[in-house]
């Protein structure tokens, strides 16, 4: 049997939400008029800049004319008539119209929809760019949660793909508009200067956890996470304390905060430093008799 103590610290309040990455900034970008898609200059993971050239769009009616005029070349059967031809096919390259489409803002290119030598309509997306300098976090919060919640609050941030790394950010905004389905509200959250390396690694839509720092409870009790019983049947928590004659006493307790190895309990009879089992606990009879064989 091993025991532990219960510990006296503040507790940290905190609101835990699922989300997502996403950019602030990001813009498809669409072909001005329809024609062929003559230079593709930008693909996924392109770096653009503003006013670079991302595609060149040649217009229908260009495209057109020359399509027939190398048809008429390739039927072209006398001396003359393939002359005229390529008389014909000279003057449509020379009065051809093309539209340079241009790049917004510095970004990269996260998706593209077409390729080079497509025909493409008037207003056909071509791609989408965003600048990777506006990520934030879209927290779903649900809406039993959100009372607490404050623009301006701090929040931590981790990562399935990054579990040994945590974000700080703070709430920068809260959707006036709840999702019906399930009953949750974005909150964005602002990620705080970092390292350019610890930068880099974010992308969009990359799943997490955000913990959104409410409040503090001062003088709060923990105890490890091992001390602590649950009767499922009645959805209720208990400890175990020891007297000093050494029996073991049931002590009901109602869950609070938790961190990584401990958990915050609220309950008549607590105090700093009494003693509680963390091993061998789940047999234990109220009034229990025992000996303690290792102390954390």
């Amino acid at each position: 049997m091993k025991i532990d103590k219960v510990r006296e610290h503040d507790a940290i309040l905190t609101v835990s939400a699922l989300g997502k990455t996403d950019a602030l900034r990001k813009e498809k970008i669409y072909s001005p008029i329809a024609g062929k898609i003559v230079a593709l200059k930008a693909f996924e993971g392109t770096h653009v800049h503003l006013g670079d050239v991302v595609a060149v769009i040649q217009a229908k009616e260009s495209n057109a004319a020359i399509s027939g005029a190398e048809s008429m070349v390739r039927s072209a059967r006398t001396p003359a008539e393939k002359a005229e031809a390529e008389r014909t096919l000279r003057l449509a390259k020379s009065t051809q119209t093309s539209i340079n489409v241009l790049a917004k803002f510095d970004g990269i290119v996260s998706t593209r929809s077409v390729s080079e030598g497509e025909l493409v309509v008037e207003n056909g997306e071509l791609m989408t760019v965003l600048d990777l300098s506006t990520i934030d976090f879209l927290a779903d919060v649900p809406l039993r949660d959100l009372s607490p919640v404050k623009d301006g609050q701090q929040a931590s941030i981790r990562f399935q793909s990054m579990p040994n790394r945590e974000f700080l950010a703070v709430v920068d905004a809260i959707n006036p508009q709840s999702d019906a389905q399930s009953q949750t509200v974005k909150v964005r959250l602002r990620f705080l200067p970092m390292e350019p390396s610890h930068r880099s690694q974010l992308r969009t839509e990359i799943v997490g956890t955000a913990a959104i720092v409410t409040g503090v409870r001062p003088r709060a009790f923990f105890v490890p996470k091992a001390a602590l019983l649950r009767d499922d049947e009645n959805n209720s928590f208990s400890i175990l304390t020891i007297t000093a004659d050494s029996l073991a006493i049931i002590l009901p307790v109602v869950v609070g905060t938790a961190t990584d190895s401990s958990v915050e309990v609220r309950g008549s009879g607590l105090r700093s430093g009494m003693s509680v089992i963390t091993e061998g606990n789940y047999t234990l009879a109220d009034s229990t008799r025992v000996t303690v064989s290792r102390q954390d």
